[in-house]
């Protein structure tokens, strides 16, 4: 799996929308913001049909179509180092630099 985070500041922090990539599923995944402070906060969540999202090979339109999944963070766009991306039984499936 691979994600893109796309940050925007807004009047009341960071505005994120996260395209998940190469996503097999069945499972539900959460996308952590991890301030420079080491101040965590969940950003979004999503669930991932058993044919998958993103899939460069999909065998359906459907798992081949992008995701974009938006939320927001309490967090000033330059206090984020990164994002964690968790299934929700805690498995890491990826790291993406703020």
């Amino acid at each position: 799996m691979t994600a893109t985070v796309t940050l925007e500041k807004k009047l009341w922090d960071t505005g994120i929308v996260t395209e998940p990539k190469n996503v097999r599923g069945e499972r539900k995944c959460s996308l952590t913001a991890v301030g420079r402070n080491g101040e965590r906060e969940t950003v979004n969540s999503w669930s991932v049909p058993g044919e998958g999202h993103g899939l460069p090979d999909a065998r359906s339109e459907k798992a081949g179509q992008p995701l974009y999944v938006r939320g927001g963070a309490a967090l000033q766009p330059n206090g984020i180092d990164h994002f964690q991306v968790m299934t929700f039984d805690g498995e890491p499936l990826v790291e993406v630099d703020a």
